[in-house]
């Protein structure tokens, strides 16, 4: 019997190819959720320096090794995966969670594809990338549809803002434009608060939040990297948001398992969250 082989042209226009189907893959933390979630042979992952930082939990519902994360790369945990593809996201054509370095060596032992998550690509297109790479026929996306159609229908008129607690200092507010996950839910009519940046974080003094962006929900990152419970009590300024003081704050996953089913869920709740009265 003669082995078929298998080809995906990712995200880069790189033509990635194998002489049989993958079968062992090693992947970015985020993008091995998701090909977990779809069905696909995730046999272990890596993370990236904010994921060295904080340990596996970023990583929390994967049981499958973890390799280490960014420079910090166990070949010999590599080797012993025998990985014959790798799969990580994109946001600008590198190989997220990686340096070049780590990228050229592990290129040498299985080919990489990457999935662009940036760059204006809607939610539904990054999906639907996954999708394909995976081979799987999830015909989900009407859950996530439908979660849409609802949130549209509701016409939210509360402010909110996305955001990460990036030091004792400084806020990281989230631009709604970059993060597909945010994106779609201003599409369908939620109202962020402004941001003055193009790209992923507007980077905020914590006294100046509550005047800045006076939201009236707050989407909190909820990566173990983001301050803690614990570290935000100890910053005046974060009682003082309107949204905080009325305890309407919900956990946000900057990096969620890329699934109708996941969006579907982030959608519903966000949903939720508005409807009732703030």
């Amino acid at each position: 019997m003669v082995s078929q082989g298998w080809s995906f042209e990712d995200d880069r226009q790189h033509l990635v190819e194998t002489p049989t189907p993958p079968t062992r893959i090693l992947a970015y933390a985020q993008a091995a959720q998701t090909l977990t979630q779809l069905g696909a042979p995730v046999v272990g992952y890596f993370g990236s320096q904010h994921h060295a930082d904080a340990g596996d939990a970023a990583a929390a519902g994967l049981a499958v090794p973890n390799v280490g994360a960014a420079d910090a790369i166990d070949l010999d945990k590599v080797a012993a995966l025998r990985p014959d593809l790798i799969v990580s996201v994109t946001y600008a054509g590198e190989v997220y969670g990686l340096s070049e370095t780590a990228a050229t060596t592990l290129a040498e032992i299985a080919p990489i594809a990457l999935i662009g998550i940036a760059d204006g690509r809607s939610l539904t297109s990054i999906i639907q990338r996954f999708h394909e790479l995976a081979g799987s026929s999830d015909d989900s996306e009407e859950a996530l549809t439908a979660a849409i159609d609802r949130l549209t229908s509701a016409a939210p008129t509360a402010q909110v803002t996305a955001l990460s607690g990036g030091t004792p200092t400084d806020a990281y507010v989230a631009n709604p434009a970059y993060w597909a996950s945010l994106r779609v839910l201003a599409e369908a009519g939620v109202q962020f608060t402004p941001t003055t940046t193009a790209g992923g974080w507007e980077v905020v003094k914590w006294e100046d939040l509550p005047t800045s962006h006076p939201a009236d929900l707050l989407l909190y990152d909820q990566r173990p990297n983001s301050l803690g419970a614990e570290q935000l009590a100890t910053i005046p300024a974060w009682a003082e948001v309107p949204g905080v003081r009325a305890g309407n704050v919900l956990p946000w996953n900057p990096e969620p398992a890329l699934t109708y089913a996941t969006a579907a869920a982030f959608v519903t709740t966000v949903t939720d969250a508005l409807t009732k009265p703030l």
